[in-house]
């Protein structure tokens, strides 16, 4: 088959998605057209993929890729992001349309009036004719409630085949060290990974460990570095891998979710991880550490001090990596194609 991913933020785990879709369907050919994040990049775009950078307008990226979708070159048109998404709305009516919210905006912490509205437009564009791809059990009930009739597959994010990072065993001593545990987390700091809530969490465990955030941004970025958080800027994804798997902890302290890649990295580098208490997170089953920075603090206070819990974390973090493989992915990814061609057009 011929596939068109479409993104307008083709950056971070957004990108890791779709560069896994490619590889995990080598198959099809594949075409990318995005506008891309500087200093987002996380995966090289493969070989056997086909890509295309938009660097102007959003209007002019709208323009070009339904100029695209209707060349009659493609058998599915896969849309990532809400962004992305409203392109249902000029798609060509005999064209596979696949959609990916990888977090639908209305997740996103707005004022009810603007959630409402996101979720009236989401409404109004889920009745056309398309296949949802949901990456986590929450995402897919939120599109059951848009449209009951639409056809939605659950497609789990997994951790990349390829990574060059062999994982540990949990549990493992990291380091000859007589000093403190490291607690990480990985992300752009911006208001959906909520920085707020880690540099909370950070200043009630002073005491206890040291914490990392691997990645940049700016806001929250003077609060965390005041609140004693070492923070790495971007750097190459292998290093990032690297890093993770030297922690003792993976604290996903997120305010919103699709079925985030970094946690599901972690746990298959043997990180345990322990997840705020969003809907999401809840539905794919990480461990949570509840939904403020005390409760969050007293959870990783746990981990390092009890053994027992310690111990459930690791185990749970374990069962995910398993459940969330790259074999099941890849699996799903194909049936979900095969439907959307053989339904859709």
């Amino acid at each position: 088959m011929r596939i068109l991913h479409i993104s307008e933020a083709f950056g971070g785990g957004l990108r890791t998605a779709i560069v896994n879709y490619a590889t995990a369907t080598p198959e099809h050919d594949h075409h990318i057209f995005a506008r891309a994040r500087d200093g987002h990049e996380t995966l090289q775009v493969p070989e056997l993929a086909r890509y295309e950078q938009h660097t102007g307008s959003l209007v002019a990226f709208a323009a070009r890729a339904r100029q695209m979708a209707a060349s009659g070159r493609y058998d599915i048109v896969h849309l990532h992001s809400s962004y992305a998404g409203a392109l249902r709305l000029v798609m060509p009516k005999n064209i596979a349309v696949v959609y990916s919210p990888h977090c639908y905006a209305m997740e996103m912490g707005l004022t009810r009036t603007r959630r409402l509205a996101y979720w009236a437009v989401e409404k109004s564009m889920a009745q056309r004719r398309q296949l949802l791809i949901s990456v986590s059990p929450h995402e897919t009930a939120i599109g059951a409630r848009l449209r009951m009739t639409m056809p939605i597959r659950f497609v789990p994010n997994a951790a990349a085949e390829h990574s060059h990072v062999a994982p540990r065993t949990a549990g493992q001593p990291l380091r000859n060290r007589p000093t403190r545990p490291t607690v990480v987390t990985v992300g752009r700091i911006s208001a959906q990974k909520d920085p707020h809530f880690m540099a909370a969490v950070a200043r009630l465990l002073r005491d206890v460990c040291d914490v990392v955030w691997i990645g940049d941004g700016d806001e929250g970025r003077t609060e965390l570095m005041t609140a004693g958080v070492t923070v790495t800027g971007w750097v190459a994804a292998d290093q990032a891998r690297t890093l993770i798997r030297r922690a003792d902890l993976y604290v996903h302290t997120a305010a919103w979710e699709g079925g985030p890649l970094a946690t599901i990295e972690a746990a298959d580098a043997g990180c345990p991880v322990i997840s705020r208490d969003i809907p999401s997170m809840r539905s794919l089953g990480y461990p949570l550490g509840g939904s403020t920075p005390d409760d969050m603090a007293d959870a990783v206070r746990a981990f390092f001090s009890d053994p027992g819990y310690r111990q459930h974390v690791e185990i749970v973090t374990k069962e995910l990596s398993a459940a969330f493989s790259f074999e099941r992915m890849t699996a799903e990814l194909a049936d979900a194609y095969q439907f959307a061609v053989r339904q859709l057009t």
